[in-house]
């Protein structure tokens, strides 16, 4: 920041708008601070919140600057060891967007899952469920709980195109996937008063409140401390390789280019 009120200062930074000491805020600083979209009005609370800021926020500034002894304001050692890190951090990350293969095959993610299923246990119970919440007042409210029960492929067909058209929410299990169970209590908050025990494969629900109306079978159970099931493991397994193949594409990196500069000389230690 310039130190003085010049006319070149004004023709360079614009209008001065706060001033601490020797330290200046001009009307320049402000020129792409207002989020966009923001209306005229909010957009002043904006910039006056801003300019207040920026002079508390000075004003502790220059009395850390007269209070610290030198010695204590010297933070050039720190300066480079972060850029460093920041600079490291910025080529490991480049490196990582050029060179790491992320396909994850099937194959992998199931070997790893045999290999480690000791890490796998449930921590929660999990579900596989046909869900449905829709209105009270749905015309044809009756067919529409008939197709719920059914087990029949072209029944199922129907009832999902009245989801489509009817449903606040639903869940229809096409791929077979688990879900934890306590997400379903946030879904249907009458399910807190069913007991465990009676949440079992085959088991139907209905429940009502004053806006709507819920469905729930229950096609499958996987109890807590049990083994958790493959495919609900599988985005976690994937993500796991993908972050080994991380370090190890980093490290091999790292090792080559060290021995790259002890056989070129350019890297020396001395006894």
């Amino acid at each position: 920041m310039a130190c003085n009120n010049s006319t070149s200062d004004k023709q360079n930074h614009g209008k001065v708008i706060a001033k601490v000491n020797n330290s200046i805020l001009y009307e320049e600083d402000l020129k792409n601070i207002l989020p966009k979209g923001i209306s005229i009005s909010d957009s002043i609370a904006y910039i006056k919140t801003y300019i207040n800021k920026w002079a508390y926020n000075e004003v502790f500034y220059q009395e850390a600057l007269r209070y610290l002894t030198e010695e204590e304001q010297n933070f050039e050692k720190a300066i480079e060891n972060y850029k460093k890190e920041l600079l490291t951090h910025a080529f490991q990350k480049k490196l990582l967007d050029e060179k790491l293969d992320t396909t994850i095959t099937d194959a992998e993610i199931e070997e790893y899952y045999n290999n480690h299923s000791q890490n796998f246990l449930l921590r929660n119970n999990i579900v596989k469920v046909l869900y449905i919440k829709t209105p009270l007042n749905i015309p044809n409210i009756d067919k529409f709980k008939k197709l719920c029960y059914s087990t029949d492929a072209k029944d199922m067909g129907l009832l999902k195109e009245m989801c489509i058209q009817y449903a606040n929410n639903y869940y229809m299990n096409d791929e077979g996937a688990w879900l934890l169970f306590d997400e379903l209590k946030k879904e249907i908050n009458q399910l807190k008063e069913v007991a465990e025990y009676d949440i079992k494969a085959g088991k139907t629900f209905e429940f009502t409140d004053e806006t709507s109306f819920y469905f729930l079978r229950i096609y499958d159970v996987k109890s807590k401390n049990s083994l958790s099931p493959l495919n609900f493991e599988k985005t976690n397994i994937k993500n796991m390789l993908i972050n080994q193949r991380k370090v190890q594409l980093i490290d091999a990196v790292r090792k080559d280019f060290f021995e790259k500069a002890q056989a070129n000389k350019q890297l020396e230690i001395y006894n």
